[in-house]
């Protein structure tokens, strides 16, 4: 009998307050680690469907086959204005995953803060 609650205890205590200590660590490396991972293949995979490369590298390269002045200035602004607008888009979609990162590393503590600030709260009020 003896055993078994201290089988029951040690797995209660390293199960359980071994969580709540490794969770902060695992959070803060691991996790984060994870999520930076995440945002940069996500970063690189919009790039690619944006296919800024190609884009760029055809940048000169007159649109329809038509290589007099005209053609080559109007191909030229177009690319121009279509290169802006995928940078821009690529430039929000990264802020985006930027402020999804700071909210990762932002959201143990304000949820912590919150948390005691609420029993505090009801304890006094």
């Amino acid at each position: 009998m003896a055993t078994r609650s201290n089988a029951v205890g040690k797995l209660i205590f390293i199960d359980l307050v071994g969580s709540v200590v490794w969770f902060p660590i695992w959070w803060y490396t691991k996790g984060l680690q994870k999520v930076v991972g995440s945002f940069v293949r996500a970063i690189q995979y919009r790039s690619q469907s944006y296919a800024l490369r190609i884009w760029i590298k055809n940048f000169f390269v007159p649109m329809y086959g038509q290589y007099d002045w005209t053609g080559r200035l109007i191909s030229v602004f177009m690319r121009m204005v279509v290169l802006i607008g995928r940078l821009i888009a690529l430039a929000i979609e990264a802020l985006i995953y930027a402020v999804g990162v700071a909210a990762w590393i932002v959201a143990p503590a304000l949820f912590l803060i919150v948390g005691v600030l609420n029993l505090l709260h009801g304890a006094v009020g």
